[in-house]
């Protein structure tokens, strides 16, 4: 009698935990709802998150909003960050989805790692099936939106600038480099020298070759002796600019290997060894950099994230230009960087010639009538976010000043410098449902062929007015590498919003 109830007492608890645990959800992949609490607020996990139940046992897909995480410890044991290069993601095990989990997430984002312990609740009701898990690269923020948080970044502002001194060796100054656009940088003319102030980043003196170093050079200003001819190339939306003003011969050091361009010079130039990868922003190959006698390094606010990279690199003698050309908010203002690289490789003529070119080509497509088409450009993360660009964004941009409206329109504030924000499938659905059109963001997400692919992703995509009138449009993989395909980009936008048949270069139409 004692063992039966032994028994008895013992299968009511086995059953209590596994309905606790979750167990009583069948084997398959679903969608929770969290909240969090912990840390500085600053960074999160996107929510909601994926669920995966397999044989019974519970694992949680975390996809935080930072870069910044490299492990996290679940009850002592400790889990890498599964994407390398983008936003953390963690696979974890859960063992009661009824319970509040705490875990320690370790974050590189201030001087010296710290670990952080945080609490996560698992809110919502397992009733969405997602499809398959992918990780979430934002490769197109390569361009240069690292986070600030924890205040590892520099502050940025975009509406002033560090002065430039009145003076460098010896020469006064006796003008300035005419931007029309541009607001993320500047140069100035002292002789034989020119000064370069990246806003918030930076400045730089370029002396020409044969040229004497001044001696009273300040301690904050970089100096950067021509010929560049052994440039360390980690901001990959400067490639196109390098290639456009002929200067690729300038690129030693890739920090992309060949199978990431879609720029098929720089491909070619590295299947013959004239560029060589170098490693990735975090993990350069300070060895091959110094025996190949790197002379400068041009990397992207994502250096941020690696600031002891950042200072390795300095302290070995290679001085560091970081762009921020995304962080503009004109279409224009990004490409008149290229007057930048001209300038340092000795290209201006082909840097003026080919941004008059574009220059003349979106003026005559700014001209034009609004068409009064609604279109949304958006991307599915990994954790079934719909991640949509700001107000001021220069994507956004484009699309107006190609005669489009973009939705949703009134998210977020137009003054951060991030380029991107997550919404709900819910706020997205009742903000751009009714869109004339709606263009897939390839770039970060992967590209999708068939309009059935994107509704796969989320069943409330089959209501929207676009997926219904097949205007369903995916950008190709190449948009945010190809910079100088502003002009390009928004003849594809005018022709789309015209409904002109046309072929076009960075859109494909899903079946």
């Amino acid at each position: 009698m004692k063992k039966s109830i032994v028994v008895f007492i013992s299968l009511i608890f086995l059953l209590l935990t596994a309905c606790g645990r979750g167990n009583d959800l069948a084997d398959g992949t679903y969608s929770y709802d969290i909240t969090m609490t912990g840390g500085s607020g600053k960074a999160k996990i996107n929510s909601p998150i994926t669920v995966t139940v397999e044989n019974g046992d519970i694992y949680a897909a975390l996809v935080w909003s930072s870069k910044n995480y490299d492990y996290m410890i679940v009850d002592g044991k400790r889990y890498d960050n599964e994407n390398e290069g983008g936003y953390s993601t963690f696979t974890i095990p859960v063992e009661d989805l009824s319970v509040p989990l705490s875990v320690i997430a370790d974050t590189v984002a201030m001087s010296t790692p710290h670990e952080i312990e945080y609490v996560i609740t698992f809110e919502g009701s397992a009733d969405q099936k997602q499809s398959s898990f992918e990780a979430d690269t934002d490769e197109a923020k390569e361009a240069g939106d690292a986070s600030q948080e924890d205040g590892q970044m520099p502050a940025y502002n975009k509406d002033e600038f560090r002065a430039l001194a009145d003076s460098y060796g010896g020469y006064e100054k006796t003008g300035v480099l005419e931007l029309s656009y541009a607001k993320g940088f500047e140069a100035g003319y002292y002789g034989p020298y020119t000064a370069i102030n990246v806003k918030g980043y930076g400045t730089y003196l370029l002396v020409p070759e044969g040229e004497k170093v001044p001696e009273d050079l300040p301690e904050d200003v970089a100096m950067l002796q021509k010929p560049l001819d052994h440039t360390y190339l980690v901001s990959t939306s400067v490639m196109d600019l390098i290639c456009a003003t002929d200067s690729l011969e300038m690129i030693r050091f890739s920090g992309l290997d060949k199978d990431g361009w879609y720029i098929d010079k720089a491909k070619a130039a590295m299947d013959k060894g004239e560029i060589l990868y170098a490693g990735k922003y975090r993990a350069p190959d300070y060895e091959l950099l110094l025996s190949e006698g790197c002379n400068f390094a041009i990397e992207n606010t994502m250096i941020y994230h690696k600031p002891e990279v950042l200072d390795k690199l300095k302290e070995v003698g290679i001085p560091v230009l970081v762009e921020t050309s995304s962080y503009e908010d004109d279409p224009l203002g990004r490409l008149e960087w290229i007057k930048l690289y001209g300038m340092l490789f000795d290209r201006s003529d082909e840097a003026e010639k080919v941004f008059s070119e574009q220059e003349q080509i979106i003026n005559d497509l700014r001209g034009k009538e609004s068409s009064g088409k609604s279109v949304a450009f958006f991307h599915v993360t990994a954790s079934g976010m719909i991640n949509v660009r700001r107000p001021g964004d220069y994507i956004v941009k484009m699309i107006e000043q190609s005669g489009g409206k973009y939705l949703p329109g009134d998210i977020g504030d137009d003054s951060d410098t991030a380029a991107s924000m997550n919404m709900q499938m819910e706020d997205f659905y009742n903000s751009c449902r009714d869109a004339d059109m709606i263009i897939y963001n390839s770039t970060i997400a992967g590209k999708i062929d068939t309009a059935d692919e994107l509704v796969k992703k989320n069943a409330l995509f089959a209501d929207f007015e676009a997926v219904k009138n097949g205007q369903v449009y995916c950008t190709t993989e190449d948009l945010f590498q190809k910079t100088t395909a502003v002009a390009g980009f928004m003849k594809d936008l005018r022709n789309l919003f015209d409904c002109n048949d046309e072929d076009y270069e960075f859109l494909r139409r899903l079946k």
